[in-house]
Order: C-alpha cells, then sequence, then structure tokens
C-alpha cells in the first residue's frame, strides 16, 4: 500500500512537471509564433479585433516588400510601402549582421580559448580573475556606448570606426569575451592534464598542445560558445544605434525603424523581416546540433 502511494506522488509530480514544461513551452513559442503569422497578414489584418490567429486572407506581399526593395528594387507591383517606407530593407542589413556577427564571434572565440587556457593551466590573475572579468560585462551598455562614440568620432580615425565594421566588431569582440573565457574555462577544466604532461615528457610546447590536444578536445565546447555569443551579437542593438546606423546598419536597428514616427506602424513587414532575421540563428544551431548536447554538459560535472 504504501509502495502504491509512492508511486501515484512520483507519477503525480511527473504530470505536474511535464504540465508546467508544456505551458511554459507555450509561453516562450507564442511570440514567434504571433510574428509568424503577422508576416503573411495583410494590411486590413495588422490591427483586426479581436485579432486574427490565423490569417484570413494569406498574403506574402509583406515578405515581397522586404526583400525585393533590399535586393535595390522599387518595391513589388502590390507594394504598400512609399516614400521614406521603402528604405526599410532587409537584404543588407543581414548582410551586416552576419559580417559582423560571424566576424566578432569568431575573434572572441579564439581570443577567449587562449586566455581561458592561461588562466586554467598558469593561473593568470589570481583566484578571483575570472569573477572579476564577468563583472565587466555587468555593466550597462550605454556605460560603453557613450565613450566609445566619442572616440571614434575623433577626426584622427572617425574615417575607419565610426559607422564601419571595425567600428562594431571593436566594442562586440570586448562585451562578449568576458562570456566566452568564462564558458570555455570551464570546458577546459575538464581536460585531464595528465595527457598535456605525457605530451610535455615527449618534448611537446604548449603552443602545440593547444592546438593538438586541448582545442580538438574541446570542440563541442567551442560549438556552445560560438554559438552563445552570436546570438549576444546577433540580437545587440544599442551599441549598434550609437556607433552606426547610416552607410551601416544591422538587423536589430532595422527592426526598430519599422515603429518610426515617419513610416507609421508597419507591422506586417516587421513580422516579415524578424522571420527572415531567425533563419541564421536556426541554421546554425541545426549545423552543429550534434555537438549542442555534449557541450551543455560538458563544463558542468567537475572531475
Amino acid at each position: 500500500m504504501r509502495l502504491l502511494s509512492r508511486e501515484r506522488r512520483a507519477l503525480g509530480g511527473t504530470i505536474l512537471r511535464s504540465t508546467f514544461l508544456v505551458v511554459w513551452l507555450l509561453v516562450t513559442l507564442f511570440p514567434i509564433y504571433w510574428m509568424v503569422v503577422t508576416s503573411f497578414k495583410p494590411h486590413q489584418e495588422w490591427f483586426a479585433w479581436p485579432p486574427h490567429w490565423i490569417p484570413h486572407h494569406f498574403t506574402w506581399n509583406n515578405y515581397e516588400e522586404v526583400l525585393a526593395v533590399g535586393a535595390g528594387g522599387t518595391g513589388s507591383k502590390t507594394t504598400q510601402l512609399s516614400g521614406a517606407q521603402q528604405v526599410l530593407t532587409a537584404v543588407l542589413p543581414i548582410r551586416d549582421s552576419l559580417i559582423i556577427s560571424v566576424s566578432s564571434s569568431t575573434i572572441a572565440l579564439v581570443l577567449a580559448a587562449f586566455l581561458a587556457y592561461a588562466i586554467s593551466r598558469y593561473g593568470t590573475g589570481g583566484r578571483n580573475y575570472l569573477y572579476s572579468l564577468l563583472m565587466v560585462r555587468m555593466m550597462p551598455p550605454i556605460v560603453l556606448a557613450v565613450p566609445l562614440l566619442a572616440y571614434f568620432t575623433l577626426p584622427w580615425w572617425r574615417h575607419y570606426l565610426h559607422d564601419s565594421y571595425l567600428g562594431l566588431i571593436i566594442p562586440y569582440v570586448l562585451t562578449t569575451l568576458p562570456y566566452a573565457v568564462w564558458m570555455m574555462h570551464s570546458f577546459i577544466e575538464e581536460i585531464p592534464r595528465e595527457l598535456e604532461n605525457a605530451a610535455r615528457m615527449m618534448g611537446a610546447g604548449r603552443v602545440y598542445m593547444m592546438r593538438k590536444i586541448v582545442l580538438p578536445l574541446i570542440g563541442p565546447g567551442l560549438a556552445v560558445t560560438f554559438i552563445f555569443t552570436f546570438i549576444l551579437n546577433w540580437s545587440e542593438f544599442l551599441l549598434a544605434y550609437s556607433l552606426a546606423g547610416h552607410k551601416l546598419i544591422t538587423v536589430t536597428v532595422q527592426l526598430s525603424q519599422y515603429q518610426a514616427a515617419d513610416v507609421g506602424r508597419l507591422y506586417g513587414p516587421q513580422a516579415a523581416f524578424g522571420t527572415i532575421a531567425i533563419i541564421p540563428l536556426v541554421a546554425l544551431g541545426l549545423a552543429i546540433q550534434r555537438h549542442l548536447v555534449t557541450g551543455f554538459s560538458f563544463g558542468m560535472i567537475r572531475r
């Protein structure tokens, strides 16, 4: 009888946890669902009340607007955009965001791997160095944006840093590097030091051990760290808005322009652009999904 009661409590706990997870999943996915659904709605349904959970009149016009204009045309034949609205394109911001995010994430990953190795194996910076490094990332972005804007607009290097790829890659690397070092340190700590000691006895140097032993073993960790920093860089808004926005514009800055006063509230094209903007993140996750589970659990259990 006691065993049956225990099994019932266990079953009740399982049902409760499963119900909570399903509800949480629905709450999490609902904004994405609403964005995708809105991207296929015509103009008349953007402001409909009660809202249409499924488009009554399915249309591709919103995608045609953001893609046709972005490709250099003047919009589709059924264009709903005119004047100032036709600068709201998708192709160029996605190109700029890809260049900036991939470059800054790659640089941050390479630097983080070597910095984390030095901290793990040499004790660089002392015992609390990792915590101090992570505290740098706790500062509000505006603290970094204002002095960088003043610095990048100085006449000596304004042409190279202000409103340029380099001018965004540098602060993106600086803001994601603490997180990347923190993650890479936990992965490197899982590598048995005996492997490096054996290689050292055979005459291998530190760079060789890092390149041939450590990096191959933390491959899943590299994949997880890269996608984490890529998401941070892809979704960053304040630095991109402050340091660029004329010759160079990122996805997040362009998305905000769909609610500007001079163009009105373009919910349909904005939803279409947002749907397109999440495709690189989904594609990247699918491309390295076999490394993700291993990478997420790799640094969780200490030897």
